[in-house]
């Protein structure tokens, strides 16, 4: 990483009784443009797409990327509370006030994706810009997966579990890589080291093993086609060419965006920015500044 890279803050709030954590880049004075992770993925995952476009691009940027709830070196929310869309729309929006901003451009990657689509939607106002990757939103549920769903988040929230340990960062990454293969083994280092902590049995995740099992919120596919029609800024989706995305049902959204602009990253698979943060960067890059 170079000089300008690793200039990074790192940052806490206080939100809904939890410490959330983040990190900056750049004067805050400038308009900022803030990251949103996938699901057990924390914010340093973003490290290289920022570096990228920083040495792409000199026009000033304030960069932040947030460990939502239960992940990173964020709380995790008590056994009684889950982990809703509702919750980590509160994250993001506690973190607008901490940074006392009126406006900003979102990005969000998978879960990350779907969060900053929903918040956008609830607050059309606040969001200038929008870039999602490999997301449209959400998962659809009927009205008849809901009962089951909720009765297997209330079996699973209460179980005693434990998140995987390993004996080394090599060891970690290669379970990444295990099953991630596409992301190159330099990303899958970087995110053991800020994605891990140690533990008398060796190195174990920082997510709250929670986060394995489904959250109980649910949309039905017209309440999702609500939220995307209530969205006023441009919007830039982004998949991967050798993923799934385009196969999901959630793939048919797109069309659905009023300003809307669909861009696929040939070679890549679902995790984008870890795997080709250079191309990322390069996409994104023109969408800000345009």
């Amino acid at each position: 990483m170079n000089d300008r890279t690793t200039q990074l803050r790192d940052r806490y709030f206080s939100c809904d009784g939890l410490k959330l954590h983040y990190v900056e880049w750049g004067n805050p004075d400038h308009d900022s443009l803030i990251l949103v992770h996938g699901n057990r993925d924390h914010s340093r995952s973003w490290d290289f797409f920022v570096e990228a476009l920083l040495a792409q691009t000199y026009h000033p940027l304030h960069i932040v990327a947030l460990d939502l709830r239960g992940h990173g070196d964020s709380e995790w929310p008590p056994p009684e509370r889950g982990y809703r869309h509702e919750d980590f729309l509160i994250d993001l929006k506690g973190l607008a006030r901490h940074l006392e901003k009126d406006s900003f451009t979102l990005v969000g990657h998978s879960l990350g994706g779907s969060m900053a689509m929903l918040f956008a939607a609830c607050f059309p106002a606040q969001v200038k810009k929008l870039v999602l990757i490999e997301a449209t939103g959400p998962y659809a549920r009927a009205e008849t997966d809901v009962p089951e769903l909720l009765a297997r988040w209330l079996e699973g929230s209460g179980a005693e579990t434990e998140n995987s340990c390993y004996p080394t960062v090599a060891e970690a990454a290669k379970a990444i890589q295990k099953r991630f293969p596409q992301i190159p083994e330099a990303a899958a280092v970087h995110m053991v080291r800020f994605g891990s902590r140690n533990t008398d049995k060796g190195l174990a995740w920082k997510y709250d093993p929670r986060m394995r099992f489904h959250s109980f919120s649910s949309f039905s596919e017209s309440q999702i086609k609500a939220f995307i029609q209530r969205i006023d800024c441009p919007t830039l989706l982004v998949y991967g060419g050798d993923g799934d995305f385009m196969k999901s049902p959630r793939a048919s959204r797109i069309g659905f965006f009023k300003k809307g602009s669909f861009v696929e990253i040939p070679g890549s698979g679902h995790h984008v920015p870890h795997e080709r943060p250079d191309e990322l960067a390069r996409i994104v890059r023109p969408f800000l500044i345009e």
